[in-house]
């Protein structure tokens, strides 16, 4: 679940959940200047929570009301240990709920209700092996359903559900590595089946969903390794269509977060990219797309949410050496001011909430192992200064 820019059709997508301290760049610091940033405040800031929650190479987080308490759990999916299960005690302390959900190298998790009853399930893909469904008993309790999904040799990356055939139920658009990325349709009781569909080429590195030309379905944004990105529109009933759009480099690993950024009521994309740095793209409405700003910062991974609170999307970035970020929007798609995160290297994946229902937005960070673990931090009132551009972020 993302911290906003939600498209009703799309109840999960590839959770982002961030742990991370805001603290300000020194001046004079080298990071300080190849941002090109100068000093202001104040800034959104976040204060670590103390909690260490697990140390296996998380490379997927999915967050939601997994218990049915009205708060926000966490679903983290683990590559050297299994995937664990953690709940809140809806003050943002949270607990091992001592489920061994799979030790399957886990590489990705989204959650949503996929058998209709009204809990949020799981599911989880795996890098060295079949996809998995786990149903939820409504009390946070995951039953392996028994399901294998794709080859035995799959490498999957990550998962987006979404109602992809508009048959009222969610489906799953898997992303994969070194193979085409699949759709499996669900038969609405959490059962899936392949639908033949192989999406795009086979060095994507990350998609995401949502009704980019305004036809009411949910469309997908590839971003890619070894090819430009694409944009494939849906027909209504699940079937894609390449739209023909080469958007942004050819190499780099990134992927995209979609919202409206510059409050047109459209879905635009934040793209990350480890090599080149982010970029905005944004959406004429028919799903066509044009770079509003190019290479700035750098991310592995992205995640939208009004982190400000002044009612539009920002941006929280990851990337396991060169750190991360938060950048805020100036309400058009420029994202005008950006806070580096010290202590959070090592960073693989990321997602947003109120973990302790105080109406701002927390950050939950999945690491690679012997980074000081995964790690929640929570957002308290701006106090810290911001390294802001005099204009627009200069490109990278």
């Amino acid at each position: 679940m993302n911290g906003g820019g939600m498209n009703p059709l799309l109840t999960s997508g590839p959770s982002a959940f961030a742990i991370m301290v805001l603290l300000a760049v020194p001046p004079g610091s080298g990071q300080a200047k190849d941002m090109g940033f100068a000093i202001q405040a104040p800034a959104p800031t976040f204060v670590d929570s103390g909690q260490t929650l697990g140390d296996h190479r998380t490379f997927g987080i999915a967050v939601g009301d997994i218990d049915g308490d009205g708060d926000i759990d966490a679903f983290v999916a683990n590559y050297l240990g299994p995937s664990r299960v953690w709940t809140n005690d809806g003050h943002g302390l949270f607990t091992d709920s001592g489920q061994n959900v799979g030790h399957y190298e886990a590489h990705g998790v989204a959650l949503g209700d996929l058998d209709g009853d009204d809990d949020l399930d799981a599911f989880v893909v795996i890098n060295s092996g079949q996809d998995r469904v786990f149903l939820n008993d409504g009390d946070g309790g995951f039953r392996d359903t028994g399901q294998r999904l794709g080859p035995t040799n799959g490498h999957g990356l990550s998962v987006t559900l979404g109602d992809l055939d508009s048959d009222g139920d969610l489906d799953a658009l898997v992303n994969q590595i070194d193979q085409a990325n699949r759709i499996w349709f669900n038969d609405g009781d959490g059962r899936f089946w392949a639908n033949g569909q192989n999406l795009g080429g086979t060095q994507s590195r990350g998609m995401a969903a949502a009704d980019l030309d305004s036809d009411n379905d949910l469309d997908i944004y590839l971003a890619n390794s070894q090819l430009a990105d694409q944009v494939w529109l849906n027909d209504g009933q699940g079937n894609f269509h390449d739209s023909g759009q080469a958007l942004g480099t050819t190499d780099g690993w990134g992927s995209p977060a979609l919202g409206d950024l510059d409050g047109d009521g459209d879905f635009d994309a934040f793209v990350t990219n480890s090599m080149h740095g982010n970029s905005v793209w944004l959406n004429n409405g028919a799903g066509s797309f044009s770079a509003l700003t190019l290479h700035f910062g750098q991310g592995n991974h992205v995640s939208l949410g009004d982190i400000e609170s002044d009612g539009d999307l920002d941006a929280v970035t990851v990337e396991q050496l060169s750190g991360n970020f938060v950048f805020t929007n100036d309400g058009t798609g420029v994202f005008d001011s950006a806070v580096a995160l010290p202590g959070s290297e090592g960073g693989l994946n990321l997602a947003l909430g109120d973990v302790d229902r105080d109406r701002d937005i927390d950050v939950f960070i999945g690491k690679v192992e012997g980074f000081g673990e995964n790690r929640l931090f929570l957002c308290t009132i701006p106090h810290e200064t911001v390294w802001k551009p005099s204009g627009r972020i200069a490109p990278q």
